[in-house]
């Protein structure tokens, strides 16, 4: 990621002024140039000055991102403008009663969707962090027996609002959904046992496994942790997982 704040273009280059339009007074693009600077040094920004890609209307900060052929392109805008209010006579009633000149400010949080959305899917490997993912949790019955306690399930993770997918016996083995499954962040087991005690047996992406708990416990931690939009899929703090390679435990 790199940051940059877009200046003026010099003395004797070509205008991108529209035609009856004019260049904002020194002193506004001076004092707007100093606001964004400010900012990116409050942040611990290091920043770049870029030569020549202002709008007429005033300076701004660039986000730029590189995807994984090195190509960049621009994520985020954000733009401070003194011109255009004065240029239209804006101006609002303050708490005192008198008018005031508002400040115009321009925001882009991403500028092309669809390239944000390749570069998370190419950053991410379609393995998205537990809040992004687009199904959360594959709830997974070993039996059909056990299916209506698994939609049961589904419905208590979208009351909660989480993203849950029954994946049934009818999509094959319990094997076969599990690894359809490889990309999802939790793989919610039903089976007899669970199904007969309200409980489930979770599995995490990342192999970790937790044993038969009270569903809404589980659900309860899952939430939490997608809601902070932590980038961990699990915490330990009582409920505990473990790990477990090449066993073929369910």
């Amino acid at each position: 990621m790199r940051h940059s704040v877009s200046a003026r273009p010099a003395t004797g280059s070509p205008s991108p002024v529209p035609a009856g339009s004019t260049w904002p007074a020194p002193e506004m693009w001076q004092r707007a140039t100093a606001l964004l600077t400010e900012v990116l040094q409050r942040c611990g920004l290091p920043y770049e000055a870029a030569e020549g890609e202002a709008a007429f209307y005033g300076p701004k900060i660039d986000v730029q991102l590189a995807d994984g052929a090195g190509r960049e392109f621009t994520l985020s805008t954000v733009q401070i403008d003194f011109h255009q209010p004065e240029r239209f006579d804006l101006h609002y009633i303050g708490a005192d009663g008198a008018k005031h000149r508002p400040v115009m400010v321009h925001r882009s949080i991403i500028g092309s969707v669809e390239r944000a959305v390749a570069l998370l899917i190419e950053t991410y490997g379609g393995a998205f962090p537990a809040w992004l993912a687009p199904t959360q949790l594959a709830v997974l019955p070993v039996h059909e027996d056990q299916l209506p306690y698994a939609e049961e399930f589904a419905l208590r993770c979208a009351e909660l609002g989480l993203r849950a997918e029954v994946a049934g016996p009818e999509r094959g083995s319990l094997g076969a959904r599990i690894r359809a499954g490889r990309l999802v962040p939790y793989q919610a087991v039903i089976g007899a046992e669970e199904a007969a005690d309200e409980h489930i047996s979770l599995r995490l992406r990342d192999g970790r496994r937790l044993g038969p708990h009270p569903a809404d416990e589980v659900l309860a931690r899952i939430g939490a942790l997608v809601g902070s939009h932590s980038p961990a899929l699990w915490e330990d703090s009582g409920l505990s997982v473990s790990a477990v390679a090449g066993g073929r435990r369910r």
